[in-house]
């Protein structure tokens, strides 16, 4: 593999879920600011030019997804690729985590964490509101590792990524997965802290933003997106007013509860890790006081602290522990059916943290793959026939692959499509 390609393939693999910890950085406080702590950035910039060049052809990025694929995304390859991806980016991008203040599903005040990236060009095209994809493993959250994301910095923006509460400084918290409100409320705090951090670098920026987010993330970002318009429509006075310049979302669970019965339906769900990330999620945000023994057979019963608690372990690494993917293999029958008071439960609260419906005002792009196996399409096409009628909204639903090759088109997509 030339010179070129291994700069441009690094760029895929923190897709991929299953990543370890890469850089290890101490956090910044963002409220207040703590300007002694923060790094210094350099006007050296060393060949942005050429990797974004690169990056704006079709044929570098399908040449490497197709590497990828053939090699099944091995932990070899990622681990070169993340090597070399944190190796590179360090010429063009300076990066840090940071904690700041937000809240909880109840709305308690909790000190969380993130990561920001900062182009050294002082001139910003803007901000990028990133929000990750699903995790499991503490090590994959933003503030503790190397993320893809970082290259929309390659074309003049800052970039910031919340951990959501559950990771990060807040490991020892169980993360209220799938509550759209709080996930987004934990990227709005961040993205207020901007102005005053920009100020103080001296760089200029326009008052408005990008959100982007793949999987999980693709839900976060319809999340983040209403909360600003809300925000614009009922106003806040003591708070930042964001313009919405584009929203770009991907393969989301926009209708948890939709999707919950497509994978009840057939009996199959692509990863089995997913589900008590679902019951105790949900059971964090709400106090349902929902028992592990009402919902899972063993393996996991008895080994959910260690496995799914403890968070030293992926997605992939749990699914593999748990040892199948069939829903009736893996929980009670009762909470298969609606009309138990648990199942029903379970299922009112999912459809609280739909945004199926909601009426979207900026303008936004949506990508699903025909093929996905993990976030049923359904959730996009829900999304697009209950929408109200934005002549703004893209809905791009193709035959793109498996959820992680959609994930590669999406963030090309987002890469090319931003404005230089």
């Amino acid at each position: 593999m030339n010179s070129m390609n291994k700069k441009i393939i690094i760029l895929f693999a923190t897709i991929v879920l299953g990543l370890t910890q890469l850089l290890a950085v101490d956090y910044v406080s963002l409220t207040p600011l703590d300007k002694k702590a923060l790094p210094e950035i350099s006007n050296r910039s060393v060949g942005r030019e050429l990797v974004r060049f690169a990056l704006t052809s079709d044929l570098i990025w399908d040449k490497n997804k197709s590497i990828l694929v053939k090699d099944n995304f091995s932990v070899k390859t990622v681990m070169d690729v993340l090597t070399s991806l944190s190796r590179t980016t360090e010429q063009h991008v300076e990066s840090f985590s940071c904690t700041y203040w937000s809240q909880t599903p109840q709305g308690d005040s909790v000190l969380v964490s993130g990561k920001v990236f900062l182009p050294r060009k002082r001139n910003l095209n803007g901000i990028v509101v990133a929000n990750h994809y699903t995790i499991a493993k503490d090590e994959e959250a933003p503030s503790n590792s190397y993320q893809m994301d970082c290259i929309y910095a390659l074309k003049g923006y800052a970039v910031i990524m919340p951990d959501y509460v559950g990771y990060g400084i807040t490991r020892d918290r169980v993360h209220p997965y799938l509550h759209w409100r709080n996930t987004a409320q934990t990227a709005v705090d961040l993205l207020d802290c901007m102005p005053e951090l920009l100020d103080h670098y001296g760089y200029t920026y326009p008052k408005d933003v990008v959100i982007t987010g793949y999987s999980q993330g693709g839900a976060v970002a319809l999340g983040v997106a209403r909360l600003l318009e809300e925000r614009a429509n009922f106003g806040r006075g003591d708070a930042p007013q964001w313009t919405i310049r584009k929203l770009y979302a991907g393969a989301g669970p926009y209708d948890p509860a939709a999707t919950y019965d497509y994978c009840v339906k057939n009996d199959e769900i692509g990863y089995p890790a997913v589900l008590p990330l679902i019951i105790m999620g949900m059971n964090e945000a709400y106090g349902l006081n929902f028992q592990l023994k009402d919902f899972f057979y063993e393996p996991l019963l008895s080994n959910y602290d260690n496995w799914v608690a403890s968070k030293e372990y992926t997605l992939s690494q749990i699914g593999t522990m748990m040892g199948t993917t069939r829903l009736r293999e893996l929980m009670l029958p009762q909470i298969l059916d609606r009309r138990h008071p648990l199942a029903n439960l379970l299922y009112m609260a999912l459809r609280i943290n739909s945004n199926v419906g909601y009426d979207l005002q900026a303008p936004a792009y949506f990508l699903h793959s025909l093929d996905d196996e993990v976030v049923p399409v359904i959730n996009s096409t829900t999304l697009r026939d209950n929408m109200p009628n934005n002549p703004n909204v893209v809905y791009d639903l193709g035959h793109y692959g498996s959820h992680i090759e959609g994930a590669l088109i999406f963030v090309k997509n987002v890469f090319q499509d931003l404005l230089s």
